[in-house]
């Protein structure tokens, strides 16, 4: 890994830690450290840019891969930030797969964690929009546990401090009959399901 990315890792987990603060709850087992079991596909819901920086400093051991949408890689600035901090470029205008044997071999052959944001896009403040499949393919290709985490957003420098909720890992079903889009459609539908009772449990203890 590249010295400029350490750098930029370390002032980006710097700045989270000192203007947003984030406090993590956890689902059972409690944890006293935070670190994942095993690498994992992490499900986090989509409340603006700020999302991927804290989740990978709540996680920094774990050296987590965000992916991001392709076209952001190419934007003066918040481009270096990205190509710099482990993102996995994700193209949404086209069918393209590049990012689904990237994260693999992330998960696979590096041994680290990939995030990912099934909305697509920001949703508003505890209202989800509806999950894409790419998230269930990537767990059901990969084999890799899922790992969900709500945040309680929108994060917001120097505002309200930043508030997640991380659930124990788990394993999406075995398909019975092949992985067709029947059983990824199904799968969504059961991740949409477990993020909306995340939101409501993290209501609860807010």
């Amino acid at each position: 890994m590249k010295v400029t990315t350490y750098l930029v890792e370390g002032v980006t987990a710097f700045l989270v830690k000192v203007l947003l603060r984030p406090k993590v709850y956890y689902l059972e087992p409690p944890r006293r450290r935070r670190r994942l079991d095993s690498p994992s596909v992490l499900i986090i819901n989509h409340t603006g840019h700020l999302d991927g920086p804290v989740v990978s400093t709540v996680f920094r051991k774990d050296h987590i891969h965000n992916l991001a949408a392709k076209d952001r890689f190419e934007q003066r600035g918040f481009g270096f930030f990205l190509r710099n901090t482990r993102c996995i470029p994700i193209d949404r205008q086209n069918a393209d797969t590049t990012w689904v044997h990237q994260a693999i071999r992330t998960l696979r052959q590096d041994k680290e964690s990939v995030a990912i944001f099934p909305e697509g896009r920001h949703g508003e403040h505890r209202k989800q929009l509806p999950f894409h499949p790419g998230a269930a393919m990537l767990a059901a290709v990969s084999q890799a546990p899922l790992v969900m985490v709500y945040i309680d957003g929108p994060i917001k420098i120097l505002g309200p401090r930043a508030r997640m909720i991380v659930s124990p890992q788990f394993h999406l079903d075995p398909p019975t009959e092949g992985m067709n889009a029947e059983y990824l459609m199904a799968q969504t539908q059961m991740l949409q399901e477990k993020m909306k009772g995340l939101m409501e449990e993290l209501v609860k203890r807010l």
